[in-house]
């Protein structure tokens, strides 16, 4: 079971419903999402899709170049499309180097 599956059955969520971050990595990639989407960071749950936060194409490819910076990792263009949300994507960063 994967970090985003035992969130969604534990039950944990913040007070207006989003999905809490659980690590670090989680809470940081929140935090660039909300200031790249010009939302307010209680606004983003880590476990809701990219695609219905309003992320496109364009908006994508920034916030892939701002974390292969602050992590010093390179990404490929479509790693927003395979890993559709915070948590899944934080796991696949996780992965690939300890953060």
């Amino acid at each position: 079971m994967t970090r985003a599956e035992r969130r969604r059955n534990d039950g944990r969520s913040a007070e207006n419903g989003t999905a809490m971050p659980t690590t670090p990595i989680e809470a940081a990639l929140k935090s660039q999402l909300a200031t790249l989407l010009d939302r307010d960071v209680e606004t983003i749950a880590v476990d809701a899709s990219f695609a219905s936060m309003g992320l496109d194409s364009a908006a994508a490819v920034h916030f892939i170049l701002e974390i292969e910076q602050v992590y010093g990792i390179e990404l490929y263009p479509g790693v927003t499309a395979d890993h559709p949300d915070i948590a899944r994507l934080a796991e696949f960063l996780l992965s690939l180097k300890p953060v």
